[in-house]
């Protein structure tokens, strides 16, 4: 399964790719030379600029609340909170705007444009696609805090979160809080808090600790949960609806707005 390239979520890789695409299209449409005009890919580039911006405003504005709680998550937009609609809105309006005095620079633009948003779709909606064929619930029996067995593959009709983490990672303790409200805000979603490789001692310690009450806190000794869903890096969150089928998965420490934004797909 692969979430990321390097330390980059697939999602900020698909934008960039989009964006080369945008510029390349943009460039390569022929379009007259104009003293004083701006370049057509360049003025792609602002539109995709914007539009993310919008985007990424509309969704903190959307979710005002659990930022209010977390002002600094705003900044940390590797939560994947964004909104297409405003994004789309801004960046065509910036453009027509743009371009109102140079009708002729109209059609590389919106070319480019257009190139980029299909191929950040297509990238987008194709590894998707792909991670849902490939990861479900992985069927194995583990053991809970309580010594009771569990096993990860039963749903019991609801949809379920499965997050893999250690007490050892950073981001991992900073988004347990997180994580803990939301398991007590939706008893109608299966939160498993999955430890890898650490022992009975050491999460019960952290726990307390930190003086976390978590339900299906389970441990795996042998990190076998990572290994079947190929997941190299903690903490990571995979999201599956109540039939077992992986809906998201995310890579690093979850903010409150956008774990809820990944919890309302569900």
């Amino acid at each position: 399964m692969i979430s990321s390239v390097g330390p980059v979520p697939l999602a900020v890789v698909w934008v960039l790719v989009a964006v080369g695409i945008a510029m390349l299209v943009a460039s390569v449409v022929r379009a007259p030379t104009i003293e004083g005009a701006p370049r057509p890919r360049s003025v792609v580039v602002d539109m995709l600029l914007l539009g993310l911006l919008a985007g990424r405003a509309a969704f903190v504005l959307w979710h005002v609340g659990d930022y209010a709680q977390d002002p600094w998550g705003v900044l940390r937009i590797g939560d994947g909170g964004f909104l297409l609609w405003p994004a789309l809105v801004a960046g065509l309006g910036w453009g027509a705007w743009r371009l109102r005095r140079w009708p002729s620079l109209r059609r590389p633009v919106w070319a480019g444009a257009l190139a980029g948003v299909l191929g950040w779709a297509l990238l987008s909606s194709g590894a998707g696609w792909l991670q849902q064929s490939r990861v479900t619930l992985p069927a194995i029996t583990l053991t809970s805090l309580e010594g009771a067995p569990t096993a990860l593959s039963d749903t019991q009709g609801k949809p379920v979160v499965v997050n893999l983490w250690a007490s050892w990672c950073g981001p991992c303790r900073r988004e347990m809080p997180v994580l803990a409200r939301a398991q007590q805000r939706h008893p109608d979603i299966r939160f498993l808090f999955v430890n890898q490789g650490e022992t009975r001692e050491e999460v019960q310690g952290f726990l307390a600790a930190e003086r976390l009450t978590l339900a299906n806190v389970l441990l795996d000794e042998d990190a076998l949960t990572a290994e079947r869903l190929q997941v190299h890096a903690y903490p990571t969150t995979l999201f599956f609806d109540a039939q077992g089928r992986l809906r998201e998965i995310h890579l690093g420490e979850l903010s409150a707005a956008g774990l809820q934004s990944k919890l309302d797909s569900l």
